[in-house]
């Protein structure tokens, strides 16, 4: 082949390289452009569905606010409120309440605590201190009939009653029977009920990894008991007291928290408290120091409350009967060592309202309060530095959260004391009977010499 044979050759192979490249790039093109969704072939996975962020309630929800806002992209929203009627302020005043003298009813060498009334209004779910073992019973205020449910090594957070189970649950630390200071404890979560007699451990780990003991609480029915883990740091577990099965929550409060500006802090060295709404509608969660999110059923309806502030503390709070109020025992600051928590705020989650109650100034660390069954009166028992108190005295407060109205009751009386905050006093959702911590304290020291635990009628007059 000549020389030009030889050009012709390669200039057409060259074309040919050319076009190819071109039919290359413009496939390209074609299959990068979006294109119409095609049937699918053969049986497709099933759509996932929205698991529930809560378990349903067993009834029909009430009417009242619409969801909370839902969470996006990882940011938790302030909560909105929608508003609605304002509370009635025609209801019955303070003055209108007579209560009685305290009437003795148990006492005891060593400590009691007081948990809770039981849904029948006449026993009551308490604590005390017998042979070195905390015994967990109730107390019938009626017959004075004492039953034993547990007994534990030490008082770790309150009991919790379940009325679906007819029994309690309580965290317990075993391995303190025989070493008063383990190098690494276990929290065990246990239950106990006397029919049949039966004590059970329902959750428990190795390593020093157990249940977080202040974190137990139980749903308005009585069925689901809710607890924080240390190996599921943030995720809330969920166990039916009824199908004895558990199972985690969806959703992680650790991601709820802003960034900390310590990396080594970890969530669980606060707190995490959940407190269910009497009617099963909003979970109250409490987070570290000072956070408050509110939750509803539902796929991630959730909402950080503004507290303004405030710095709630999350065991000395507590819903209203009616589901309207949350009252929180807080502090303006970061609570010192010296007044800690004195101020008592009630959030209304209706209207949004956040207001403290006007309590004497002259007043310390406010250790427990109790609603009563109209969700418009609510107690208070707080540390008081009157003039001439004797040290570390208590007094009882009732307040209206409706009107602001506060009125100090039984003022001669020394109640309160000998117990944890939250533990020293419960009034009965029947609103006629509250009990109350009234030890025998030494004159001149703030030293218990007999505990007692004492009823107080409560009557409201037309």
């Amino acid at each position: 082949m000549n020389r030009t044979g030889r050009r012709l050759l390669r200039s057409g192979l060259g074309l040919l390289l050319l076009l190819g490249l071109a039919a290359a790039a413009a496939w390209l093109i074609v299959q990068s452009r979006p294109r119409a969704p095609q049937a699918a072939q053969g049986s497709p996975l099933a759509t996932p569905t929205a698991r529930p962020l809560l378990p349903p309630s067993p009834t029909s929800r009430p009417p009242g606010p619409p969801p909370l806002p839902t969470q996006a992209a990882g940011r938790v929203p302030l909560c909105t409120f929608p508003g609605g009627p304002p509370p009635d302020r025609g209801g019955p005043g303070l003055e209108k309440y007579d209560f009685s003298e305290p009437r003795v009813v148990l006492t005891n060498t060593a400590a009691i605590a007081i948990a809770e009334w039981l849904p029948d209004n006449n026993r009551l779910l308490i604590t005390r201190y017998e042979s070195r073992m905390e015994h967990i019973e109730t107390l019938d205020t009626r017959t004075s009939e004492i039953q034993l449910y547990a007994k534990r090594t030490d008082h770790h957070g309150k009991p919790i009653w379940l009325s679906a189970f007819q029994g309690v649950a309580y965290a317990d630390i075993p391995s303190l029977r025989n070493d008063p200071r383990p190098t690494r404890p276990t929290v065990e979560l246990r239950i106990g009920r006397t029919r049949p007699t039966e004590t059970e451990t329902i959750v428990t780990s190795e390593g020093g990894d157990g249940v977080l003991e202040f974190s137990l609480t139980a749903d308005p029915s009585g069925r689901y008991l809710w607890y924080l883990m240390n190996r599921t740091v943030g995720r809330l577990q969920n166990w039916d007291s009824v199908a004895h099965t558990n199972q985690a929550t969806p959703f992680d409060v650790n991601t709820w928290q802003r960034p900390s500006p310590d990396p080594t802090q970890v969530l669980w060295q606060y707190m995490v408290i959940p407190l269910w709404s009497s009617n099963h509608t909003r979970l109250a969660v409490f987070v570290g120091p000072s956070s408050l999110f509110l939750v509803e059923p539902g796929p991630d309806r959730v909402c950080e409350v503004n507290l303004g502030g405030r710095w709630p503390k999350a065991e000395l709070s507590d819903w209203s009967p009616n589901a309207r109020y949350l009252a929180l025992v807080t502090a303006d600051q970061v609570p010192s060592p010296s007044l800690g928590y004195t101020g008592v705020t009630v959030l209304d989650a209706l209207s949004g309202e956040v207001r403290d109650l006007p309590l004497p100034k002259e007043r310390g660390p406010a250790m427990d309060i109790s609603w009563g069954g109209n969700s418009q009166h609510l107690l208070v028992l707080t540390k008081v530095t009157f003039p001439n108190t004797r040290p570390n005295q208590t007094k009882l407060f009732l307040a209206d959260v409706v009107t602001g109205d506060v009125r100090q009751m039984l003022p001669d009386h020394l109640l309160g004391g000998g117990a944890q905050g939250g533990e020293q006093m419960a009034w009965a959702r029947s609103g006629r009977l509250l009990a109350i911590k009234c030890p025998v304290v030494a004159e001149h020291e703030p030293l218990i010499t007999e505990d007692r635990l004492c009823l107080i009628s409560t009557e409201l007059r037309p």
